[in-house]
């Protein structure tokens, strides 16, 4: 709902004529998940001047990003919709009407993941929506990425405001002739200026914004074997039940050993893979009864949590 821009000391009139050619929204493809403020508590916005925008906004997508200075793009979306609700009038006895301000044109966002974008590893990571305030950021069909600029003349771009108390998700089921799909559905906050929405291009990004994808969560299940060597086993939660899904081929230097109870720096000294997703690793002498954490950093395409286990 946009605000009013009435003013009786200060009139204004719309100028409707445009040029020829103008940037039009596609067909949505997706939106793109943005915590609301930074760890700093800055707004988050995309800085519009930058020389290498593209680059950036996929520096936004890396875990070596602060978590709440990232965006979060889902997979690609069917059957979206943006639905209004009716403006409601008042009708005074005379049959005049009268536009209720405040009341009305709410404007609900509902979409679908299909197949294996429905896996239930995939509603548990959406459940994890809606905790804090989120913006969202829109990308549409020809591969441009939307936002709102606060002011014409602005030089950020920041999401669309979500009223993060109406956000829903949950699993359809497959049947014998559908597929399995996750329902997801927000509203637009009502005070959001949707008409100050624009657009960044994919010649200004240099690619079609189509192309983001999502990390995958994982997560480290750490056995300590020794004062110097401990073992750590990184998994997805896309497995089985009795099976897990294992994160390969991490290389020992972005894997990092240390003591939380007196912090000195990394201890790790390198690491041997084998099995397949299973790193042990060789460290520093620990000290018995000290807690000790294991990060995993640049692992591109992953976000594993860290692990943490009790020197021997």
């Amino acid at each position: 709902m946009g605000q009013n821009i009435c003013s009786c000391g200060n009139p204004t009139m719309p100028n409707l004529g445009r040029p020829d050619c103008v940037i039009e929204m596609k067909a949505l493809a997706f939106p793109i998940i943005v915590p609301r403020y930074k760890e700093n508590g800055t707004r988050n916005t995309i800085d519009l001047a930058s020389a290498t925008l593209g680059a950036d906004i996929k520096d936004l997508i890396a875990t070596s990003t602060q978590l709440l200075s990232r965006i979060y793009p889902f997979p690609r979306c069917e059957n979206i919709t943006f639905e209004r609700t009716e403006t409601v009038y008042e009708t005074a006895p005379s049959t005049r009407k009268y536009k209720i301000a405040g009341v009305g044109g709410v404007r609900t966002f509902k979409f679908e993941t299909w197949g294996k974008d429905a896996v239930h590893q995939m509603l548990r990571e959406l459940k994890k929506i809606g905790c804090s305030d989120v913006d969202f950021y829109l990308t549409d069909v020809g591969g441009s990425i939307w936002g709102i600029k606060d002011n014409e003349l602005d030089t950020v771009i920041r999401g669309y405001e979500m009223a993060t108390e109406t956000y829903d998700s949950y699993k359809e089921y497959a049947s014998d002739t559908t597929t399995q799909k996750a329902m997801i559905s927000w509203d637009l906050n009502n005070s959001e200026c949707e008409e100050n929405s624009y657009a960044i291009t994919s010649e200004e990004l240099g690619y079609s914004a189509n192309t983001l994808r999502g990390n995958i969560s994982g997560n480290q299940i750490v056995t300590p074997l020794s004062s110097t060597t401990v073992k750590t086993e990184v998994v997805t939660g896309f497995g089985s039940a009795g099976a897990r899904e294992h994160i390969v081929g991490l290389s020992w230097v972005n894997i990092t050993v240390e003591n939380t109870d007196n912090p000195a720096g990394d201890i790790s000294t390198g690491s041997v893979e084998n099995p397949n997703g299973t790193y042990t690793i060789t460290t520093s002498a620990t000290t018995a009864g000290e807690n000790y954490k294991i990060t995993v950093s640049d692992a591109t395409g992953y976000d594993i949590a860290n692990g943490t286990f009790v020197g021997l």
